[in-house]
């Protein structure tokens, strides 16, 4: 006698399976992504009514976060153009995590499903159980709320998190076609993965474990795997030491390698930024909320993958805003230089060094640099009160690579 039960509940099951097996993105050779990092999107609900607010963001790292709607805009508008397969964000979406930031910011790329182009995002550390999400009100801070792990997954549920998913973080993987995966991992600390702020990033035990059994089954699949996460897998300026890599770095590239994942998509240090370990190439993506607005664009075959940087333009003049902003930043500790006309020529050299280091352009513009008058006064006595920023220039000054385009053939 058939028991109907049985083959109810092997039905039932089947079914779940076949659920789980997602269907890759695109069913031919070729992909293009579009991949972009630390948009930091503040609603201006929350600072509309501050008139402080602007001259705040004059003493920061340079991010034009009152003008993130104009460049959403735009952004938006050029993915539109190009037409791409996917769309990837590697974190910090939110200014400092506020919930209508979030809401506001999904509302915002969810229009790009309309042109069937697909978003991926992961969380930052700015993203999730952030304890210093405030708004801006006329003389001071107030409260709002921030999202906790399952309100992120539920605010952008269909930007990523349709697919595959791991319980224990906000990582998951993404079929690209038959001979790419893609897993986009989170590397922040928020509910799921223990408490507290960690600037610095890390993979918890039960990550590790899901990431090493997708590795494996890509691999078994006969797959290349991508990564994505919001923090460095290699320190990208030794000057500013490991706060912006993920903890265990040699650990993880090592797994990485011996998966032979080609290259790593990451950002969080806000600059425009190629480095490799152990044959991977980390590939940090400047924040496009900063000069000169980048994005990257990639485009993949088995056979090898392209990537460059293009930019933005919009109403404001997002170099001259940059430099603005850092000239404001360093001003309080090049007082200490006492001769007016030294002070101000040497700021001219450092504000437009780090501009030229946050692009990732720096190697084509070092001679200009050299060249520049004040340039000379941070190998003479001067530079004893700001010992650091001579140090600083060194450091920019010595990049060697080319951040703003990268071709891998593969075997």
């Amino acid at each position: 006698m058939i028991d109907m039960r049985k083959i109810l509940y092997a039905f039932i099951i089947l079914t779940m399976l076949l659920g789980c097996v997602q269907k890759p993105l695109v069913d031919n050779e070729n992909i293009k992504i579009i991949v972009a990092s630390d948009i930091h999107y503040f609603l201006k609900d929350y600072y509309k009514d501050c008139e402080w607010f602007e001259e705040n963001m004059l003493y920061g790292d340079g991010k034009m976060v009152t003008y993130a709607d104009e460049i959403l805009d735009v952004f938006i508008q050029t993915i539109k153009e190009i037409k791409p397969n996917l769309v990837i964000l590697t974190g910090d979406l939110s200014f400092n995590g506020e919930k209508g930031s979030h809401e506001a910011l999904a509302k915002k790329l969810s229009v790009l499903k309309d042109d069937h182009i697909d978003v991926a995002v992961i969380p930052g550390n700015h993203d999730v159980d952030y304890i210093y999400a405030k708004g801006y009100g006329k003389e001071d801070y107030f409260d709002v709320d921030n999202v906790n792990a399952e309100e992120f997954r539920a605010i952008y549920k269909n930007l990523g998190y349709q697919y595959q998913k791991h319980d224990d973080s906000l990582s998951y993987r993404i079929e690209l076609n038959k001979h790419y995966s893609l897993l986009m991992m989170d590397s922040t600390a928020h509910e799921l993965t223990g408490s507290g702020l960690d600037i610095g990033g890390y993979f918890t035990d039960s990550t590790m474990k899901w990431l090493k059994d997708q590795l494996k089954d890509i691999q078994e699949n006969n797959k290349i795997p991508i990564i994505a996460m919001h923090h460095n897998l290699v320190n990208h300026n030794e000057l500013l030491g490991g706060r912006y890599t993920i903890k265990d770095s040699e650990k993880i590239a090592e797994l990485f390698h011996s998966y032979k994942v080609p290259f790593v998509l990451s950002g969080h240090i806000h600059c425009q930024n190629i480095k490799e370990i152990n044959g991977i190439y980390d590939i940090a993506s400047s924040s496009i909320l900063n000069a000169p607005l980048q994005y990257g664009v990639i485009e993949l075959n088995n056979q090898k993958m392209n990537y460059h940087t293009e930019s933005l333009k919009i109403s404001r003049d997002a170099n001259e805003y940059f430099d603005l902003v850092s000239s404001t930043h360093f001003a309080e500790d090049f007082e200490r230089v006492k001769d007016t006309k030294i002070r101000e020529l040497m700021k001219a050299v450092i504000v437009k060094a780090n501009r030229y280091y946050f692009t990732g352009n720096m190697k084509e513009h070092k001679d200009e640099i050299m060249n520049m008058e004040g340039y000379k006064y941070y190998f003479q006595k001067e530079v004893e009160k700001i010992s650091f920023y001579k140090d600083y220039l060194e450091s920019l000054l010595s990049d060697e690579g080319n951040h703003q385009q990268l071709s891998i053939e593969f075997e």
